[in-house]
């Protein structure tokens, strides 16, 4: 069985609190035999070790996030009966004729509301309408407290047919690069010299599966998801071929 050890080794500090809290759930539903959800969405570097990590013939771990590709994702323990996620899915509609609201309008004001941001699930943007999960216990505060995202009056309501929300958009690419190494991933994704890319690993600017790269040598494996500020998210695909002069090709998912 995982120990409180394990995880505190596996994390960094602030991940780690977060890491510790699921890890009582998780004992709980094994030594009671429960079904329990976590209280949060989390992001891939957290939800991903508990998939990878807990799910046994004992326990049975599942993740959602209501999207297809979602990033952050519900944890369930023991959810053997398919009990509902204690998830609502809102829909916000900007009713103004003159601005174009962005997925950073729709996540500054629900935050200014003082809800914490792992309270939410991941929002998608789409034709002046934004699709958002919530924890079930906020959607009424939520739904009673926000009418207007900056000058712009907005309506929420609450979807109840997944099918009516739009899935995540990507630009699919195609990379060529001399090797996996993050700083040789990052300067072709950011299309800057690889010394460029040193500089925005070792300034903290680079997020390999929302942790801050440390190492620019590391290799970067199939499905991690890079976040370069200022530039864009990105999931690797798969490699796909060579070169003749040795380099390889890499397919690649950008969030647009």
């Amino acid at each position: 069985m995982l120990t409180k050890e394990t995880i505190l080794k596996s994390f960094i500090e602030d991940d780690a609190k977060e890491a510790i809290k699921i890890y009582e759930k998780y004992k709980l539903a094994y030594e009671k035999d429960i079904t329990l959800f976590t209280n949060n969405f989390y992001s891939p570097n957290i939800w991903s070790f508990f998939e990878k990590y807990c799910s046994s013939n004992e326990v049975l771990v599942e993740t959602n996030g209501v999207f297809e590709e979602s990033e952050r994702k519900m944890i369930s323990f023991n959810n053997y009966y398919k009990a509902v996620y204690p998830i609502k899915i809102l829909e916000i509609s900007n009713k103004s004729n003159f601005s174009n609201l962005q997925h950073k309008d729709y996540l500054g004001s629900i935050l200014s509301l003082g809800i914490e941001r792992k309270k939410l699930g991941d929002i998608i943007v789409r034709e002046n309408k934004a699709y958002l999960p919530v924890l079930e216990e906020i959607s009424d505060y939520i739904i009673n407290n926000l009418s207007h995202i900056g000058k712009s009056p907005i309506e929420i309501m609450v979807i109840d047919n997944v099918s009516d929300i739009p899935s995540v958009n990507f630009e699919e690419i195609v990379i060529t690069v001399s090797s996996l190494r993050a700083d040789s991933i990052v300067a072709k994704l950011a299309n800057i010299s690889r010394a460029k890319a040193i500089e925005l690993i070792d300034s903290g600017r680079v997020l390999i599966n929302y942790v801050k790269a440390k190492d620019k040598s590391q290799d970067i494996v199939k499905y991690t998801r890079v976040t370069i500020r200022g530039i864009g998210k990105f999931i690797i695909g798969d490699v796909i071929g060579g070169t003749r002069s040795g380099k390889q090709r890499i397919t690649i998912k950008k969030y647009i």
